[in-house]
């Protein structure tokens, strides 16, 4: 699943045979048994010696140390394996995100780089590419490659989506004083849901949706779910969240005990509350939105989580569907400009 680049030149925490979180007292036992191990005396290679004590000297300083990891992080026009990055598109708590293009075919993709070697940030990012690694939804991102980097790091490689965010389409519309119509808003909400639906039934549990992880093409009249950061892969009675946003949480995951998919759709209650214009805080809805999809709202949001909507027991985007139906006359769009 993992592939260790070998285009690159050997780094100082290969050369010690460390990882590149080692702690100080492990960079030191290991340059002194390497030197033991390649002393002259012993017929070792003095270059070798060298470069070692170097490698010590530079790994033992914490100020040469980030000057040195720093050196060795990838920067705009780099290479990661078939892929050169060409902007830096964000940077969040457990990652930095790229736009890149392969080297070959020149498509465009999306590279996600974790910001520490941590034990912690480290076991974080895998488990984000285990969650994606065999999803393949159209509304959800494609996992295509996952690199490991000189300096320890990991980079996955993901297909890339344009397109603003809820959180930046509604502010786009409040500065213009104007709304997102509640029809746009609710065939969005559908896409999501189908998304949930599918990654549900593949145990997946995305653990952060909130209107920053949706992102909308209004073009193809389509959206996508993305961040899987603090995603759960069949979480059990003993997991717990890895993390949230606590104004789009649900009560299991501000209590820290396990998730369920009920999780997200709870998530996904506020967001819509959010994206009406409303405040997730308080669960207040406007009152423009109409009554069929305020109740759709107010099912989410069951404080409890087993009395919450459950697939085994309803299809929540057949739900959403009869919602519109039955409160805008139709159930498709036909492309309402967004």
């Amino acid at each position: 699943m993992v592939k260790k680049l070998t285009t690159n030149p050997t780094t100082l925490y290969d050369l010690l045979q460390v990882k590149a979180n080692a702690e100080q007292e492990v960079i030191a036992a290991s340059a002194k048994a390497l030197l033991t191990k390649h002393h002259p005396d012993r017929g070792g290679d003095n270059d070798l010696c060298a470069r070692i004590s170097e490698a010590k000297a530079i790994l033992s300083d914490d100020k040469k140390r980030a000057k040195y990891d720093k050196s060795i992080t990838p920067n705009k026009g780099d290479i990661i394996g078939n892929y050169r990055l060409v902007r830096k598109i964000a940077e969040g708590g457990f990652g930095e995100v790229y736009e890149a293009t392969h080297t070959i075919t020149g498509m465009t993709v999306c590279i996600k780089k974790n910001l520490t070697v941590s034990s912690l940030d480290t076991e974080l990012f895998l488990k984000e590419a285990a969650a994606l690694w065999d999803l393949r939804h159209h509304a959800l991102p494609a996992v295509r490659d996952m690199f490991q980097l000189p300096d320890g790091k990991y980079a996955m490689v993901m297909s890339y989506i344009p397109g603003p965010t809820i959180e930046q389409l509604l502010d786009k519309y409040k500065a213009k004083g104007e709304e997102i119509d509640p029809e746009n808003i609710c065939w969005i909400m559908e896409r999501v849901l189908d998304a949930l639906r599918y990654m549900h039934y593949h145990g997946v549990v995305h653990g952060d949706v909130k209107p920053q992880n949706i992102i909308i093409q209004p073009e193809q009249h389509t959206c996508v779910l993305v961040d899987f950061g603090l995603a759960s892969v069949k979480p059990s009675s003993g997991s717990s969240a890895d993390g949230y946003t606590p104004l789009f949480a649900s009560p299991e995951s501000l209590n820290n005990k396990p998730l369920l998919p009920e999780s997200d759709l709870y998530s996904l209650g506020l967001t819509m509350i959010y994206a009406f214009g409303g405040d997730p805080a308080t669960r207040k809805v406007p009152k423009n939105v109409p009554r069929g999809v305020r109740d759709f709202i107010a099912d989410l949001l069951v404080y409890d989580v087993l009395s919450r909507p459950h697939w085994d027991n309803v299809d929540l985007v057949q739900q959403l569907r009869d919602v519109r139906m039955k409160e805008f006359g139709r159930s498709h769009t036909n492309f309402k400009k967004i």
